[in-house]
């Protein structure tokens, strides 16, 4: 049984080390106008179809600290996939203009477990993000929110300095 086990792990990460190569050869391979699945930052699959673009990314990955947009998807993974408002406050400033993470758990507990997400996001001339951020909970009704966000360098990592609903227009 012990060297079943063994020869299951070794298998086991045989295919990991084929799969992240591939993925890797995949990533280097993809357009430039749109993201291959294996972009593990940004995420995606059926209903949130990966982009990234100049113009826009759109996607439910774990995101990064690498650029704005990534430090977005951060944040959105970490509220609706790790259900955690700590983790979502460490994709921001420590002074950042953000609800604190009790407060964040609080929203986070009104959402149901296995709703989906999908998040696209529009760089502003002023340098903010326009963030549209669509759930599709399990009792099959979506909601769409939008805010505008606004980025940092801290310490050589993009975070979060500030997140605002948008401006009503007239």
């Amino acid at each position: 049984m012990l060297v079943g086990s063994a020869a299951v792990v070794g298998t086991a990460a045989v295919v990991g080390g084929v799969v992240l190569s591939l993925e890797i050869r995949m990533q280097q391979a993809a357009p430039a106008t749109m993201a291959s699945t294996a972009d593990l930052a940004l995420g995606g699959g059926p209903g949130c179809e990966p982009v990234r673009s100049p113009e826009v990314v759109r996607g439910n990955g774990i995101g990064s600290t690498g650029s704005g947009a990534d430090a977005i998807l951060a944040f959105q993974h970490a509220y609706y996939v790790d259900r955690s408002g700590a983790v979502a406050r460490a994709a921001t400033a420590p002074d950042a203009w953000v609800s604190t993470a009790q407060t964040i758990d609080a929203g986070i507990a009104t959402v149901p477990v296995g709703t989906h997400h999908c998040v696209q996001i529009t760089p502003l001339p002023d340098g903010r993000f326009d963030v549209v951020i669509t759930e599709s909970r399990p009792d099959h009704t979506s909601r769409t929110y939008r805010q505008l966000v606004s980025v940092g360098l801290r310490d050589g990592t993009t975070v979060i300095t500030r997140i605002d609903p948008p401006r009503a227009t007239r």
